[in-house]
């Protein structure tokens, strides 16, 4: 069965080329279920919005344990044989969370965000505080990839998450291309 996934080339520069699509989506989709993420600690952050923070001040959503990422390295490896990266973010949403806008400004890079989502959720982004937010949707039951660049200043790429229906994880990788 052919795997279904998108692409988002939010900087222009292209997307990584995913190679053996359908065991990321098998190793994705076991991190999905609601009984892992009851099993995770939940972090909820409360704070004043502030869209130039280089983190999230309000967030609602759980990160995945380091044997997760362990067990998951491999994987995302032999799907991604041309990149070095490290893992930035390791994260599972369920209904209801969501990260206000932020911009990650302290660690430039090309990033690369993959995610598999069971419900509804989506990725809005900006380059500026005068444009409106584009949202970008995550497929259901499938893999969405996302590349990006992270500056150190502006302009930004400004982006926010939400996840309104099912589970959503997200593996953010910044990566070079070798």
């Amino acid at each position: 069965m052919k795997v279904k996934y998108t692409e988002y080339d939010i900087h222009g520069k292209g997307v990584p080329k995913l190679h053996h699509a359908e065991k990321l989506e098998a190793v994705l989709k076991r991190l999905t279920p609601k009984s892992v993420y009851d099993r995770l600690e939940k972090t909820v952050r409360r704070g004043n919005p502030n869209p130039n923070a280089s983190h999230p001040v309000n967030a609602s959503l759980t990160e995945l344990s380091d044997l997760d990422v362990i067990e998951l390295l491999p994987t995302l490896k032999k799907c991604f044989p041309t990149l070095r990266f490290r893992i930035s973010g390791k994260f599972i949403y369920g209904p209801g969370d969501s990260i206000d806008e932020h911009t990650n400004s302290n660690d430039p890079s090309n990033t690369l965000y993959i995610t598999y989502a069971t419900g509804e959720s989506k990725f809005s982004y900006r380059h500026s505080l005068d444009e409106d937010l584009i949202d970008t949707y995550d497929v259901t039951n499938g893999i969405t990839i996302r590349a990006f660049e992270i500056t150190a200043r502006e302009p930004y790429t400004y982006h926010k998450v939400e996840c309104k229906s099912g589970y959503r994880v997200s593996i953010g990788l910044r990566y070079v291309e070798v």
